[in-house]
């Protein structure tokens, strides 16, 4: 029995993984890059498992890319902030958690990243929704059933799986190779001004 799932498991992820397009994920690297130029802010967000790894996409750009001498990306998990989310959840709703957030420290030309399996969680929506109004660019990284999360995004990714666990893999995925690539490219950026 278990066998049989991890076959079925792996040749979904398989399936999956051949089936993204990987000239979306190379914007989405070239968006990240830009930020550092132009000195923009990324925020990252999502729920459950999402919200995990918004945290492990904020630690692989903040910390994992770095090289020093080479300037660094400005990224942040807004699922890090634990007290604010339960007070704006217990006064407010916890359809806001994120936006109030944003609206402490959005500015135009930021970035903002969301992460979701159904692509239709309200309070990323909502994110998203008062990110377009503030002029900043939205990346979503999402299930086959898109959401609402789409048509608010100026960068989607539709992983091509309505399984949770293969969507919440991809999205890990698709950190870990634009990740390491920035590293690997500021390694050789410091060699080259070094010479």
């Amino acid at each position: 029995m278990f066998r049989s799932y991890y076959i079925e498991y792996q040749s979904e992820w398989l399936r999956v993984i051949q089936q993204l397009d990987v000239s979306i994920i190379e914007k989405i690297y070239k968006t990240i890059k830009n930020s550092t130029e132009k000195n923009h802010q990324i925020f990252v967000l999502g729920n459950g498992g999402s919200a995990a790894s918004a945290s492990h996409w904020a630690c692989d750009f903040g910390k994992g890319v770095n090289v020093d001498g080479v300037k660094r990306i400005r990224i942040f998990s807004l699922t890090d902030q634990i007290p604010l989310m339960t007070a704006y959840g217990n006064d407010m709703s916890y359809a806001d958690i994120f936006v109030e957030q944003l609206k402490n420290v959005l500015n135009p030309g930021d970035i903002v990243i969301g992460l979701s399996v159904s692509g239709d969680s309200e309070n990323v929506v909502r994110a998203f929704q008062y990110a377009r109004d503030s002029g900043a660019t939205i990346i979503s990284l999402i299930g086959e059933k898109a959401g609402r999360m789409k048509g608010l995004s100026d960068i989607s990714l539709v992983i091509p799986s309505s399984d949770y666990g293969v969507v919440e893999d991809a999205h890990m995925y698709v950190n870990h190779v634009i990740s390491q690539y920035m590293r690997k490219e500021n390694v050789r950026n410091k060699l080259l001004l070094e010479k």
